[in-house]
């Protein structure tokens, strides 16, 4: 027998939601809650409030349960280093995105509000965060 959600649970994490980027019409957070749930994400209270705050910083981003995996495979690939070159990095926004112009590649650097250079040294938190957000831009060549 299938459970059903109360319908606590749904205001909850809207109203979480709300408190962070602002009241929403019905409509918009039913299309927020259809592309959490689209992007695989397990819809919880810290997962609504990361998404609020990507929202809210970057209005036109979508979460993909692609770009999810990529980030994903990022992080289990390289998960025994603490540190890459800036120029190691870009290698790795290649791999994940070839068909794009390295200005785009770099672009992704400034969303995770970071400077790029090539002998530039990052963390693997600073990382995984460039390569979310190469992995959810758009390809535009």
């Amino acid at each position: 027998m299938p459970i059903k959600q109360s319908k606590e649970a749904p205001d909850y994490y809207r109203k979480a939601f709300e408190l962070i980027s602002g009241s929403l019409p019905n409509r918009r957070w039913r299309q927020i809650r259809n592309e959490l749930e689209r992007s695989g994400v397990v819809i919880n209270l810290k997962s609504v409030q990361f998404y609020a705050r990507l929202k809210l910083s970057y209005p036109r981003t979508v979460l993909t349960k692609s770009s999810i995996k990529t980030l994903e495979r990022f992080q289990l690939r390289h998960q025994d280093r603490q540190e890459f070159l800036g120029q190691e990095l870009l290698n790795i926004l290649r791999e994940i995105k070839p068909t794009v112009s390295d200005r785009m590649l770099i672009n992704s650097f400034y969303k995770a509000r970071l400077s790029f250079g090539r002998q530039n040294i990052y963390s693997f938190e600073e990382a995984s965060k460039v390569v979310f957000f190469t992995a959810i831009s758009r390809n535009k060549v």
